[in-house]
């Protein structure tokens, strides 16, 4: 099975604030009462929910969720996998780098966006 955009999220450390709105995030559940495992697959995408949330990600971290929902739908979770490993892997020590806050998991090393 494949994993899920939710879980890919769980390769990027987030924000304690964060935990709560993932936990009760209303796309989440669309996608998990639609039986869709990714929004790209609903014939309503991008929606209202993804087009707020993408534009409160591209104003806060210049990443856009339906531009990366749109890689994966044509190239598929490898290559997008490989793509953001290389984006946001610390070049010091090999960590991961958050994408809301632009340091480094291991290192703290903080990082330009």
């Amino acid at each position: 099975m494949l994993p899920t955009l939710f879980s890919l999220q769980a390769l990027f450390r987030r924000p304690p604030i964060s935990q709560n709105n993932c936990l009760n995030c209303p796309i989440k559940d669309c996608t998990e009462n639609s039986g869709y495992q990714y929004c790209y697959a609903c014939s309503d995408f991008p929606c209202e929910k993804i087009k707020r949330l993408d534009k409160t990600y591209r104003t806060r971290y210049k990443i856009s969720l339906i531009k990366n929902s749109r890689f994966v739908k044509e190239k598929g979770i490898p290559s997008f996998l490989k793509e953001q490993a290389q984006k946001y892997t610390c070049s010091k020590c090999g960590g991961i780098i958050s994408l809301h806050d632009a340091q480094c998991s291991e290192c703290r090393t903080k990082t330009k966006r």
